[in-house]
């Protein structure tokens, strides 16, 4: 039998563990990309529950009052390892001091604590906890107009860096093909909501400013960089809320991008209209600081 040598030896374990970092890198890659999207869930009848891992991107604005997180009634999306992005109407709060906010994430349930493995209930259904990570910083978009409410985008930077898991992930900040308007779109959106504590999800189709003024009776346009989505139900859900576009590759639906942001919900009458901040103008923002 031939005989390998020491030195040759070593060079092959190096070759192979670096093969197989590779392949790990690739699958991990592959498992926890942007915007995942599973093709089935698009067509549930149920369109208001979402399965525990879908939309991983969504999670909970938490503010520190005396020696307790309270819930913010705001909806967090996650954009990187280190950032989640909400409105600058929910971050005002905070007057510039990060170490009073928190932001839960792989959470599905607002009734779930964090600091347990997993819970389960009485059919035996498990899932983990969610987990809360603390501030460091807060950056509202420089543009953000708090008197007329247009630009509503916060860019919050976590202490510590999101553990991707299935119930946690980013949504794409980029798409495929960029719209060349908001206008006459079925959008899929999906964040928390005030009459349920499960994570919730619904579609919206999207008006012209005049026509949305017309039905929420407002005395003046939304702000010229926000739309109005007109939702197939009128579950009224918390500001932050991920309105998402569909990059489709080949005819096939591949991952979700973020296109709007619910800065506000308006409820005039038998009618409910949601505001949506537009992202396109500060994608270039969005990307480059929350690397």
């Amino acid at each position: 039998m031939r005989k390998v040598n020491a030195a040759a030896m070593g060079k092959l374990v190096v070759v192979v563990v670096v093969f197989i970092g590779a392949l790990l890198s690739v699958a991990a890659g592959q498992e926890f990309k942007c915007g995942n999207l599973e093709e089935r869930l698009l067509f549930q009848k149920d369109e208001e529950s979402t399965e525990p891992a879908e939309n991983p991107w969504m999670g909970i604005l938490y503010q520190l009052k005396g020696h307790l997180f309270e819930n913010t009634r705001c909806s967090v999306v996650i954009v990187s390892e280190t950032h989640v992005l909400t409105t600058a109407k929910c971050v005002r709060r905070f007057n510039d001091r990060p170490e009073l906010a928190a932001v839960r994430l792989g959470i599905w349930n607002e009734t779930h604590t964090v600091g347990e493995e997993y819970i389960c209930n009485v059919k035996g259904f498990c899932v983990p906890g969610p987990v809360q990570h603390s501030v460091s910083q807060i950056k509202v978009l420089p543009q953000a107009d708090k008197d007329t409410g247009d630009n509503d985008l916060a860019l919050l930077k976590l202490t510590d860096r999101i553990k991707y898991t299935a119930y946690k992930q980013p949504l794409c900040l980029q798409p495929n093909v960029e719209l060349k308007s908001m206008i006459g779109h079925n959008f899929h959106f999906t964040g928390f909501e005030h009459s349920h504590y499960s994570k919730g999800k619904g579609t919206a189709y999207t008006l012209s400013r005049e026509y949305c003024t017309e039905l929420s009776k407002a005395s003046s346009p939304r702000p010229e960089n926000q739309f109005c989505g007109y939702p197939t139900k009128r579950t009224k859900f918390y500001e932050g809320a991920a309105m998402m576009g569909m990059n489709v590759e080949n005819g096939v639906p591949r991952s979700y991008y973020l296109a709007g942001l619910l800065s506000e919900v308006v409820v005039q009458g038998s009618t409910t209209v949601f505001g949506f901040q537009d992202v396109r103008p500060w994608r270039s923002w969005l990307i480059e600081n929350s690397r």
